[in-house]
């Protein structure tokens, strides 16, 4: 992390970013020197579908199904294999697909950790240490030296649940709950509630950066932002939005470059086929390209990078 002997051109000249996709909405963005990890989730469980349906669909996976009562164990093999060294970690809201590698990795490096309240609970409860939290409810815009945060209100997708009646039961949102201040650790699948969703404006060696992890957001808060680089999630679930890829890049200025985000079957080991998302993705890709035709949108595979000039 930046240190007060930190040449001041280090922290404000223009540099390349690199953008690495983790998979469901994780990424990690550097410059090669300050690292910051978005969401990150490596361990992919296999779990009851709390999005919907009783459990997973019939596969020849051989890993366990955790249920709503089972602690959430992370895979710190695979942590282990592909991080070593974090600066900051921003944290949307606290949904286990979101949240539950957060507090192992924080403390593997002695990251920062940015999110809400339930976020900021979730780590205490697993041993994060108490200099390591910051909690936000969305409008603060912190100064970090070689970065800067603006942290954004923000929606959680709708649920999509097959309806008997109407496609308006679909229209809604998850619990408003929260983690509370003393949760028993290890936490169950039932404890990572939502908590509350954030977006993020990151400022970053000469980029401009809005992150966002769920298929929802709050066109207000959109509008006047002017980002180089905009992580957008692309899920199926987008589509209960009105004209959510329309509304958001004309809110947002039509960015640059578009990285295309919790596009995948994430309950799916890494390397398993993504056949069926990829080609869910690609609708996504041309609602972008009718709506902004000179922006760089991509799809990124699993730990795929992408190099984004200033």
């Amino acid at each position: 992390m930046t240190t007060p002997s930190t040449p001041a051109d280090a922290i404000t000249s223009a540099a390349t970013l690199h953008f690495t996709h983790l998979g469901a909405a994780g990424w990690k963005i550097t410059d090669g020197k300050t690292t910051l990890y978005l969401d990150p989730f490596f361990s992919r469980l296999r779990t009851v579908n709390v999005f919907g349906r009783s459990f997973p669909r019939p596969t020849d996976d051989p890993r366990p199904v955790y249920g709503l009562d089972d602690a959430l164990p992370s895979d710190t093999a695979t942590i282990d294999r592909h991080v070593d060294a974090a600066d900051f970690i921003l944290v949307s809201h606290t949904h286990f697909n979101h949240c539950m590698d957060m507090p192992y990795i924080a403390k593997k490096t002695g990251a920062l950790v940015i999110g809400t309240e339930s976020t900021v609970n979730v780590a205490r409860a697993s041993g994060v240490p108490q200099r390591q939290l910051v909690p936000v409810q969305g409008g603060e815009d912190y100064e970090f030296g070689v970065l800067s945060v603006k942290v954004i209100p923000s929606l959680h997708s709708s649920l999509v649940i097959p309806s008997p009646y109407s496609t308006l039961d679909n229209c809604r949102y998850f619990s408003s709950a929260t983690v509370p201040h003393v949760v028993p650790a290890p936490l169950r699948l039932r404890d990572y509630v939502e908590g509350g969703t954030l977006g993020y404006l990151i400022r970053f060696r000469g980029h401009e950066i809005v992150a966002l992890c769920s298929m929802s957001y709050i066109e207000r808060e959109m509008e006047g932002l002017r980002p180089n680089v905009a992580l957008i999630p692309a899920s199926h679930w987008r589509t209960q939005v009105h004209d959510y890829t329309g509304r958001l890049l004309r809110a947002l200025g039509l960015p640059a470059v578009v990285l295309a985000t919790h596009w995948d079957a994430q309950a799916e080991p890494y390397g398993a086929p993504q056949d069926a998302q990829l080609e869910q993705a690609e609708t996504f890709v041309r609602e972008v390209n009718a709506v902004s035709p000179q922006t760089r949108v991509v799809v990124p595979q699993h730990f795929e990078t992408i190099e984004v000039a200033p």
